[in-house]
């Protein structure tokens, strides 16, 4: 009997893809020389403004940036992949709209 070759994973599906500003939410932990600073997760605004239900977005799921604002090409992406609901993930920083 001939095995075939695995498959390859199937990429999530994205549900929605937009713009939007991510603020860095951080905690400094330690003190002196070992005082560290620790992202717990980003806040994600869109144009629904601050009226609408709070959207985050975890660590591993946006690119490093310099500071505590930037915006991003967003992406919701289906359930999957060790998330129990749909989930948001930055693809790629990008100049604030005009």
């Amino acid at each position: 009997m001939q095995l075939s070759p695995p498959r390859p994973a199937r990429q999530p599906r994205v549900y929605l893809r937009t713009v939007a500003r991510l603020t860095r939410i951080a905690v400094d932990e330690g003190h002196g020389a070992a005082k560290r600073r620790r992202t717990l997760h980003f806040h994600l605004h869109t144009q629904h403004g601050l009226g609408s239900p709070a959207e985050f977005v975890r660590p591993e799921h946006v690119p490093p940036f310099e500071g505590d604002v930037a915006w991003f090409e967003v992406e919701k992406v289906e359930r999957g992949n060790g998330h129990r609901w749909p989930w948001w993930r930055a693809v790629r920083q990008v100049e604030p709209p005009g």
